[in-house]
């Protein structure tokens, strides 16, 4: 498993936040801008997990 810290980041005029991929990650797994993933969460009494699904894949 591939493990990185990431930081969550706040947008301006509105109440959604933004999770950054690293380059090195975007780059080795070939994430780009317009991909669309699934959301799930997982939460149990000592942790958080948000596992993210790719379901489709930018042609641009």
């Amino acid at each position: 498993m591939t493990e990185k810290i990431v930081k969550v980041r706040g947008r301006h005029g509105t109440k959604s936040l933004d999770i950054t991929i690293p380059a090195e990650l975007s780059e080795k797994f070939d994430i780009n801008a317009g991909d669309l993933f699934k959301v799930k969460i997982i939460k149990d009494d000592d942790s958080l997990i948000i596992n993210y699904e790719l379901i489709y894949k930018n042609k641009n």
